[in-house]
């Protein structure tokens, strides 16, 4: 007879999911939901469509708020901290207050006839008013859609006409890059555009005040509001006057619900839609569970916008188990002072910041001596292949747990990570969660690889709860991820498992080039070789089909090096590491300069798009891949 592990114990919980699976999540939804009409059966449909916990009613936000507010020990603590560097603003909020005033919008939003049928469209910055949104449309049932505050006018209108919501909400302004952008112009001229029109606009005007830079003062102060659009401020204001009760109340609605939609960032291919239902929330709080430390309250730093998914995940994770959320509007630079500043236990980075330390503070020395970082044990990464020498630089200079999990967006959750009962190599990214089981697919024949070789990560089906329901309106798109292999979900990445049963991921199956004299190159896997290099700081590369020809892009360590260096010196420099660790008939034909590589809002480099810009003259960006100047750059660069 199984039980599951309290504390989380892998071994058990692994054969008690691989065994008895229904019986598994029988009790991981009893002990971790409230449910307000417990399910007919745990599981049923079909492995591509299934319907977990059918009949079952609860509420998300009832599940991640309410129960921190009912705890005496937990009502009172500080759940979310919003840290801004640019405008120096620090704003803390308990359990408590946050509740406050998720029920207070939450009233707002039935004052406008929002209810659990409709969506609602968030497109603003990352503050904490986006986050009092989301759990609002929770508490009443309704769908939120939250996207990427630096959106342009014709992926807005996209996103309009897709999730045709019945209320949009937006901010006065948000921070890009340190620099003010108001938003109510590209909104309003959206809606102009779009064929479908919302019933509502909601505004925040942020606040301000003199001591803001005369250049941002005055860029604020002309920020007019759209045409009958309402005022956030003005709307809470309306219930205090009309005598009416934050709704404390709250909506149960089916597991199946959808809870939000969320669009991926598009650098493989058109961003995909994906619907994440509210029983996604019962495999992310056990998921959760495995990490937290009995009675230890974990502060975590979320460094991403909040039109992000990992967002989502860590938002809704963290804050069910009554841990503390930072989130941190703008401010890269900062990255460090913010860690000191509020004690932070665990916190995302991005491999950029790592790589800068490697070649800049080799042993650390400078940022221990700077900073106060005590607190830290855990730095995550997630997104991008990140290299050996980045996960030893972590453990072995600063001294704190790198864990380099692997997820997808539609996942929901961490697939594979660094559980902490085994030492998990530097190349790893860990063990598949206890309820899942990866394989390595050929993908030539679809037969199962042995250890070391590498081939597709594949998932025998079902999937977990967590993952996507579907793509909103897109059935076909989401069934095409089930096609490859009959009875697997293909990831589309490519990765191996070692004799430990650990699994790494080195690369995204487009990312392989085939040449025509029989060659094949993993990108990344050369990309490490090209890092070797002292003067190399960062490194993209690709194929260029035309001539069968490998390019990479740098970005170099000292930003002037390149107006006096020797560029067919540092060709053969980097093609003399890359043949020492491949064969002397894998080489560079062509090498680049570049300020800074082509990220996506997501974090990630866009290889895809960017082979496809410039190895087809007829190819046209998408308007939301992040800065266009750039591909711009890079291809002017490219034609020299």
């Amino acid at each position: 007879m199984y039980i599951l592990s309290d504390p989380f114990n892998y071994e058990n919980d692994s054969n008690f999911a691989n065994d008895k699976p229904n019986e598994f999540w029988d009790e991981v939804a009893k002990k971790y939901i409230y449910w307000d009409k417990i399910y007919d059966k745990v599981y049923s449909g079909d492995e591509i469509y299934p319907d977990w916990f059918q009949g079952g009613k609860f509420n998300s936000c009832f599940n991640v708020l309410d129960i921190n507010v009912n705890n005496p020990l937990k009502r009172d603590q500080v759940a979310i901290i919003y840290e801004c560097p640019y405008l120096n603003k620090t704003i803390e909020l308990t359990y408590n207050q946050l509740f406050e005033k998720v029920c207070e919008f939450s009233r707002v939003l039935l004052n406008l006839n929002i209810t659990k049928d409709d969506n609602v469209l968030i497109y603003m910055a990352t503050t904490l008013e986006p986050i009092i949104a989301m759990l609002s449309c929770a508490r009443i049932g309704a769908t939120h859609c939250v996207i990427y505050d630096n959106y342009g006018v014709n992926t807005l209108v996209d996103r309009i006409e897709s999730i045709t919501p019945k209320l949009i909400l937006s901010s006065s302004f948000t921070i890009v890059n340190d620099t003010i952008v108001e938003l109510p112009t590209n909104l309003k001229n959206a809606i102009e555009i779009s064929k479908f029109k919302p019933n509502h606009v909601i505004i925040h005007f942020r606040s301000y005040d003199s001591t803001f830079k005369e250049s941002d003062f005055n860029l604020i102060e002309s920020i007019k509001p759209i045409p009958n659009s309402l005022n956030w401020d003005s709307e809470i204001n309306k219930i205090k006057e009309n005598q009416q009760k934050p709704f404390y109340e709250y909506v149960p609605v089916d597991s199946n619900h959808p809870l939000y939609i969320i669009y991926t960032s598009g650098t493989t291919a058109k961003p995909k839609s994906i619907v994440r239902s509210n029983s996604s929330l019962v495999c992310l709080k056990y998921h959760y569970s495995a990490m937290m430390i009995k009675d230890v309250v974990l502060r975590f730093l979320a460094h991403h916008k909040v039109g992000g998914l990992t967002f989502h995940s860590f938002l809704y994770g963290f804050l069910s188990f009554g841990q503390t959320f930072v989130l941190s509007e703008s401010g890269v630079t900062k990255f460090w002072n913010t860690l000191e500043k509020h004690k932070i236990s665990m916190s995302f980075a991005w491999p950029k910041t790592i790589r800068n330390l490697i070649k800049y503070d080799p042993n650390a020395e400078n940022l221990k001596s700077n900073f106060n970082l005590s607190n830290l044990k855990v730095l995550c990464f997630g997104g991008e292949v990140t290299e050996e020498p980045i996960s030893e630089y972590i453990e072995n200079k600063i001294g704190v747990k790198c864990s380099r999990g692997y997820g997808q967006s539609e996942s929901g959750i961490t697939l594979i990570l660094g559980y902490g009962h085994i030492k998990i190599p530097y190349s790893a990214c860990g063990l598949p969660a206890v309820f899942i089981k990866p394989v390595i697919l050929s993908p030539v024949d679809g037969k199962e690889l042995n250890e070391n070789e590498i081939g597709e990560v594949s998932f025998k089906l079902p999937m977990p709860p967590s993952f996507a329901a579907t793509f909103y309106k897109n059935d076909d798109r989401f069934k095409q991820l089930f096609s490859k292999y009959k009875g697997y979900y293909n990831s589309g990445d490519l990765g191996f498992k070692d004799k430990n049963g650990c699994f790494s991921v080195v690369s995204r199956l487009e990312d392989q080039l085939n040449f025509s004299d029989g060659r094949s190159i993993i990108l990344n896997k050369i990309e490490d070789s090209i890092l070797k290099h002292p003067l190399v700081l960062e490194c993209c590369s690709f194929g260029f089909e035309k001539l069968n020809q490998l390019v990479a892009l740098l970005v170099l360590k000292n930003a002037d090096d390149h107006h006096h260096i020797d560029m067919n010196q540092l060709n053969n420099e980097i093609n003399f590491i890359i043949s020492n660790d491949f064969n002397p008939s894998t080489f560079l034909s062509k090498i680049i300069i570049i300020p800074e590589l082509p990220i996506s809002m997501g974090g990630k480099i866009t290889r895809s798009i960017l082979s496809n810009y410039l190895n087809d003259s007829n190819y046209q960006l998408p308007e939301n891949v992040g800065d266009l100047n750039i591909f711009y750059k890079i291809k002017n660069l490219f034609k020299q």
